[in-house]
């Protein structure tokens, strides 16, 4: 009689007259088959593969949602844009800007709608709307832009501290030029009507510092014309 093991089974052979006859039986608990060590060395390759398989998978999947993601938010900016486009109405329009503030072009169709506004005299209306770009996109880089355009509306409706509190607003978020400079100039000339020289000539001296050839030269030596001696 001979046997042979075989993964968990035991094949047995016994030779009985001419023939041999084959039984297949369970292996015993404590009959301990050899293992190749190529055998762990396989499954222990296969498992980093495996992680770095499922890993790639994740990261396309990642990425690939992201891109719908864009091209979603790309189609809904787009119809955005079109709906502006079929819309003449002021406050349709600006309805819609204030519905879809997260869309790029939102904020330049406000200064539009502003600047429009303002070159119409409704002086009233395009202040609100300036003030309405700095609430509604606080981190802008034209939000100096639009506190400009806020005084000057104030100013042209005769309202000089809320003139002087956006451009001084100007100042105090250290704006650059020529953002700075412009409110810088309006502030020394509203000081000088108000006979307020000493601050006038401390704005006046500050730009001649900083920016002793700039664009508004003319402008500035007119208002320090303007100063007594």
């Amino acid at each position: 009689m001979s046997y042979r093991a075989s993964g968990g089974q035991r094949e047995t052979s016994r030779l009985s007259g001419g023939g041999r006859r084959r039984f297949i039986g369970i292996a015993m608990p404590n009959e301990r088959l050899p293992v190749s060590p190529m055998d762990h060395a396989s499954r222990g390759s296969a498992l980093p593969i495996v992680a770095l398989l499922l890993l790639v998978a994740a990261i396309a999947a990642a990425i690939g949602a992201y891109a719908w993601q864009k091209h979603a938010k790309r189609l809904r900016w787009e119809e955005v844009a079109s709906t502006y486009a079929r819309t003449s109405n002021t406050s349709e329009r600006l309805t819609l800007i204030e519905r879809h503030r997260e869309v790029p072009q939102s904020a330049l169709w406000l200064l539009q709608i502003a600047s429009g506004q303002f070159q119409e005299g409704a002086y009233g209306e395009a202040t609100k709307s300036f003030l309405r770009f700095t609430d509604y996109f606080p981190k802008h880089p034209l939000r100096p832009a639009a506190l400009l355009g806020a005084a000057a509306g104030s100013e042209a409706q005769g309202k000089r501290e809320e003139a002087v509190r956006s451009y001084r607003a100007v100042l105090e978020e250290q704006s650059a030029d020529p953002y700075r400079l412009v409110a810088e100039i309006s502030l020394a000339r509203l000081e000088i009507e108000q006979k307020q020289y000493a601050s006038a000539k401390n704005l006046l001296e500050a730009i001649r510092r900083r920016r002793p050839v700039n664009r508004f030269e003319g402008e500035v030596q007119e208002l320090r014309d303007r100063l007594p001696p």
